[in-house]
């Protein structure tokens, strides 16, 4: 950990450090490795939701109407099998509950509810 200008603790992810370095110097990611990350952004975008959905319900706030059949889908997502394409159905979901208000409102006020970091 080190301190920045503005006096906030930042840590650095060691694991994180070491693949910045790789990709700054050009070593190669095996195939194995990519898919790897492959699947953890899928999940990370899954997740990263459904967290904040979460937390939108401790704070009393809920998606709009039109975003309410999102919901399930996100609530009841699968991990990706090795190989498995994105699934393209869950684009839109996406976009459409990120955009929502209160998904924004629960967000930018990560400070209030344990949320991942922006």
């Amino acid at each position: 950990m080190f301190r920045s200008p503005s006096r906030a603790t930042v840590e650095i992810d060691p694991f994180c450090f070491v693949q910045q370095m790789r990709l700054i110097h050009k070593a190669p990611f095996s195939p194995q490795e990519i898919e790897n990350y492959r699947q953890l952004v899928f999940n990370n975008l899954t997740v990263g939701m459904r967290i904040v959905l979460e937390a939108m319900e401790d704070m009393e706030l809920a998606v709009a109407d039109d975003n309410v059949k999102h919901l399930e889908m996100i609530a009841n997502v699968t991990d990706l099998l090795d190989g498995e394409p994105f699934p393209v159905h869950y684009l839109e979901p996406l976009k459409a509950l990120w955009a929502d208000v209160n998904v924004q409102k629960t967000y930018s006020g990560g400070g209030e509810a344990p949320l991942p970091e922006k």
